[in-house]
């Protein structure tokens, strides 16, 4: 089976789909569909973001440690 997929915004009820040109004469199912942010997500699991929310805006780098590694960098 092959599977041709067009996103397009629709600003007319007449359609022309030049991706389509190869199927003309043959037997097809069109398929239209609303895409909704919900719908267009990889996954519509709720993810848990906590554990970096608790994280947020503190230094995870000891300030030695930070020193060393620009030093480094500036070789």
């Amino acid at each position: 089976m092959q599977v041709i997929r067009v996103r397009t915004h629709l600003d007319s009820e007449t359609l022309r789909l030049p991706e389509l040109k190869d199927l003309i004469g043959k037997d097809v199912e069109i398929v239209v569909m609303v895409q909704t942010p919900e719908r267009t997500r990889v996954s519509s699991e709720k993810k848990d973001y906590s554990a970096l929310a608790e994280v947020a805006g503190k230094d995870l780098i000891a300030p030695e440690a930070h020193k060393e590694i620009r030093a480094a960098s500036m070789i």
